[in-house]
């Protein structure tokens, strides 16, 4: 089942859609969602800013993504689970969006990670690519846990799967190039380059065919040729 929330602003590559999930498009980004494990499979959206306003004022009220009727987590889940709401497409990228702020903070956003991980890894994860951004015409990302780990531990009253692992990849359109990401939930140390690999490898872990849209020929490509050294680490790794 697809729905979309009108109208939709998104312009995105996204996965096709995945058996026993809904397919959801906001304003903003783009979601596959699996009630069973009560988590986004995937969250799709576009960094087109490099730089953003950190110390804006911000509304965080996590609430039921509306267009989701099944079982959906709860932002009381969190409050003895030891895990923090983290989101997936994080609000500073979508902030410039009509309505992105709030929607990234629907609970289908929203997955259980650990502090140290989010702060050191995640967050920085992000903090880079946006600085990648310069000198493109905007950044694809696709994110979410893997779901392929099975089988999860779970929490709380609506049992919110926890995840093993995360993934990011990235295409970057106008240089034709792309890159992944794998992460344990968890993880707190190591340079972000340790973690870089071909979308293909992603790919492999996930079960998710990322940029099925693109040309064959580009998409093969893309996917299959890495070169860490194509990307600047540096920016953020000094």
């Amino acid at each position: 089942m697809t729905l979309f929330s009108k109208p939709q602003t998104t312009d995105l590559l996204l996965p096709p859609d995945r058996d026993r999930e809904q397919t959801i498009h906001h304003k903003s980004y783009s979601l596959s969602y699996n009630s069973s494990y009560v988590l986004s499979s995937w969250v799709a959206y576009k960094v087109t800013k490099t730089q953003v306003n950190k110390f804006e004022k911000v509304r965080d009220k996590y609430r039921a993504d509306p267009m989701i009727h099944t079982r959906s987590a709860d932002k009381k889940d969190y409050k003895t689970g030891g895990y923090i709401m983290a989101q997936l497409a994080n609000y500073l990228d979508l902030q410039y969006i009509p309505e992105g702020e709030e929607e990234s903070f629907y609970m289908s956003n929203i997955v259980p990670m650990k502090q140290a991980f989010y702060n050191y890894i995640w967050v920085k994860t992000e903090e880079l690519i946006r600085l990648w951004n310069a000198g493109t015409d905007g950044l694809y990302i696709v994110c979410g846990p893997i779901l392929t780990d099975t089988p999860f531990q779970a929490f709380g009253d609506n049992k919110i799967s926890i995840p093993k692992r995360f993934y990011k990849v990235v295409y970057d359109p106008k240089n034709q190039k792309a890159i992944g990401f794998i992460f344990i939930n968890g993880t707190a140390s190591g340079k972000l380059k340790s973690y870089a690999m071909s979308v293909d490898d992603v790919e492999k872990a996930t079960g998710i065919d990322f940029f099925h849209t693109l040309e064959n020929d580009l998409e093969n490509k893309i996917e299959s040729e890495f070169n860490v050294n194509d990307w600047n680490f540096e920016l953020i790794e000094k």
